[in-house]
């Protein structure tokens, strides 16, 4: 085989590979992106004033963000986010709910 057949089956190799390797990533990033449409749509939900709409993004939120899609800075993000809603939600008090029975007590002395 002469040294231009070579050249050209080189290249035309790595054309292959180039041309696969560029197909992969733009895979990978559809996937990222599709991956964040659904999170985003997670978190749009949890702060929903419906609770079983705010319950069913908190729900989905779990399982998106365990995707092998997201990097770890991304998961961190995602963590401390949740982070802050939860103590959000534990600070403040249910307002209907009269966890000390102190109402009852109020109502005696009246």
């Amino acid at each position: 085989m002469p040294a231009r057949a070579w050249v050209t089956l080189v290249v035309g190799v790595l054309a292959v590979v180039g041309v696969a390797l560029t197909v992969r990533q733009r895979t990978v990033a559809d996937k990222r992106a599709q991956a964040w449409q659904r999170i985003t749509w997670c978190l749009d939900h949890t702060v929903s004033t419906d609770d079983a709409e705010a319950a069913l993004g908190w729900d989905i939120y779990g399982a998106v963000t365990d995707s092998p899609l997201i990097t770890r800075t991304e998961q961190d993000v995602l963590v401390a986010l949740a982070d802050r809603a939860l103590r959000h939600a534990l600070a403040q008090p249910d307002e209907y709910e009269d966890t000390d029975n102190r109402g009852d007590e109020l109502e005696e002395l009246r």
